[in-house]
């Protein structure tokens, strides 16, 4: 990947806050001309730093509290675990990582209970060593 500049970091920064944000609007928060904004956005998409605009729904799933649970398996490769942790609609992503532990897991859930239940069907599962949780307490911090 290329290295980012300022002004693409100033663009990319208001697309993190809004995907949607017209050219006119990065334009205006960014201070730069909107044909500038055009020719950096097509750059970035060009060079895949932009591999895609998303809408992120906001549901009870989606909801409430999050956690990162830390997941420890007795086997690797454990697929099935893997498969079945990520069907949960809970579950907004997971990771399988080299080293300790083995699984990232990135849960939302509508209360504390619900998010306990969750965990408890992961740590239940005989293929689950060890899991500890940590609390999000604010997703804003993302560079």
């Amino acid at each position: 990947m290329r290295e980012l500049d300022e002004t693409d970091r100033a663009i990319l920064q208001v697309l993190r806050k809004n995907a949607r944000e017209t050219i006119k609007g990065i334009s205006a928060q960014t201070n730069l001309a909107r044909s500038t904004v055009r020719h950096r956005l097509q750059k970035l998409e060009s060079d895949s730093v932009i591999t895609g605009y998303r809408v992120e729904l906001k549901s009870a799933a989606t909801s409430g509290f999050g956690a990162f649970l830390f997941v420890r398996l007795k086997r690797t490769p454990a697929i099935a675990l893997i498969e079945e942790i990520a069907s949960f609609p809970e579950v907004l992503r997971c990771y399988s990582l080299a080293g300790d532990p083995d699984l990232l897991i990135e849960v939302r859930a509508g209360s504390p209970e619900a998010l306990n239940e969750v965990r408890n069907r992961i740590s239940n599962n005989p293929v689950v060593e060890e899991l500890r949780t940590s609390l999000i307490l604010n997703r804003e911090l993302e560079g």
